[in-house]
C-alpha cells in the first residue's frame, strides 16, 4: 500500500516553477503513484502553503469553487470541486464542503495543506484542509520557516 505523502512547507511560486510530473498509471506498480512537482530532486506532490485570499468564486450551481491566492512569492487556485465525481467518490474524504469554503473572505489569512495538480496547463492545489489563521505572527514564522 502507498504511504500518505508529506505535505512540503513551500512557497507559491516553487510550486509553479517546479517541474509538473505526470505520473503514467497504465502499469501495476505506479497505480497509486500521486503526480508530483520536482524541485532540486525532490519529489512534492502534497504542500502546506501559507496565503492571502485574493479572490472567491462558487459556481451558481454549487459544484465547483476555487480560491485565488497570494503569498507575496506568485499567485495560484486553490480549486474545490464540490459534488462532481470527484465529491461523490464514497471511497474518499471530502474535508471542504461550500459551507466551510463560504467562511473565507477576501483579504485573510489561510493555511492549505492540499495536492498539486495540473489540468489545461494550469497549475493548481486541491485542499484537502484549510484553515483561517488570526495571528499575523505565523506569517513570519513560516517566511522563517522557508528561509531555512
Amino acid at each position: 500500500m502507498q504511504e500518505r505523502q508529506v505535505a512540503k512547507k513551500i512557497d507559491i511560486k516553487t510550486i509553479n516553477t517546479g517541474n509538473f510530473i505526470q505520473v503514467d498509471r497504465t502499469s501495476e506498480e505506479n497505480k497509486y503513484l500521486p503526480n508530483y512537482i520536482e524541485v532540486d530532486g525532490v519529489k512534492i506532490s502534497r504542500v502546506r502553503i501559507l496565503a492571502t485570499v485574493l479572490d472567491k468564486f462558487v459556481s451558481e450551481d454549487g459544484n465547483y469553487a476555487a480560491l485565488t491566492l497570494d503569498d507575496t512569492t506568485d499567485t495560484i487556485r486553490c480549486k474545490i470541486f464540490l459534488n462532481s465525481k470527484f465529491g461523490d467518490d464514497s471511497s474518499r474524504q471530502i474535508l471542504i464542503d461550500l459551507e466551510t469554503l463560504e467562511n473565507f473572505e477576501k483579504g485573510e489569512l489561510v493555511d492549505i495543506i492540499g495536492k498539486v495538480k495540473e489540468y489545461n496547463e494550469e497549475r493548481y492545489i486541491q485542499p484537502e484542509i484549510i484553515i483561517k489563521i488570526d495571528d499575523p505572527n505565523f506569517e513570519v514564522l513560516r517566511k522563517l520557516e522557508l528561509s531555512r
